[in-house]
């Protein structure tokens, strides 16, 4: 019996990106026109150079809006919601693609994932290291409209391995990341978290 359980992470998600350029660009136009307003040049640059940096990710933002869109919406589904050191797990990936496109690589990958947090002085540092512990590749190619994948892959937590870990400057993740390059849009990227609880799989 198949089971929801990892889910997908905030990160890569382009609609939160067009509402925080959006929020760059406004805060930004501050800077701008205050600067424009007193005559003083240096306001006016920086926060010229901050508003197209604005504009930037939000041309990126709506890109990925459009990828999303091209590919429509898959179905995740993973064998077992919450996972053992040494446990083996099916991730079952169902998509019908909403439009014709080429896909120059699609890829799934189970990834250990390592954030820790440094305080060096002042700066508050963040470092993280993803490690792929098993990779799968699908067939490129140009697909049609309507184009429906079914694919199920077979991973494994090492026996040797960490369990997740929540603390306030080390965090352990273990992923399940899927990747998709289009050409000319930005790559169509889903990651679920899964839960590695402590114990040994029995």
């Amino acid at each position: 019996m198949t089971t929801d359980g990892p889910k997908r992470t905030t990160a890569n998600r382009p609609g939160c990106l067009v509402g925080f350029s959006i929020f760059w660009i406004a805060f930004s136009l501050v800077f701008l026109f205050v600067g424009l307003g007193d005559d003083s040049w240096v306001f006016a640059i920086f926060g010229g150079i901050f508003v197209a940096i604005g504009f930037g990710l939000l041309v990126y933002a709506v890109m990925g809006l459009i990828t999303r869109y091209r590919m429509g919406k898959p179905i995740v589904t993973f064998s077992l919601p919450t996972l053992h050191v040494g446990d083996s797990f099916t991730m079952t990936y169902e998509h019908t693609l909403r439009q014709s496109l080429n896909v120059q690589s699609f890829t799934v990958d189970l990834i250990f994932r390592e954030v820790a947090t440094y305080q060096q002085g002042t700066d508050t540092r963040t470092v993280t290291h993803n490690h792929i512990i098993d990779s799968f590749e699908q067939p490129s190619g140009h697909y049609h409209s309507g184009h429906f994948w079914h694919e199920t892959f077979e991973m494994t937590i090492p026996a040797d391995g960490m369990h997740s870990l929540d603390v306030r400057r080390n965090k352990l993740k273990w992923i399940a990341k899927i990747q998709i390059k289009i050409p000319k849009l930005p790559d169509f990227v889903e990651e679920y978290e899964l839960t590695v609880l402590p114990e040994m799989a029995r």
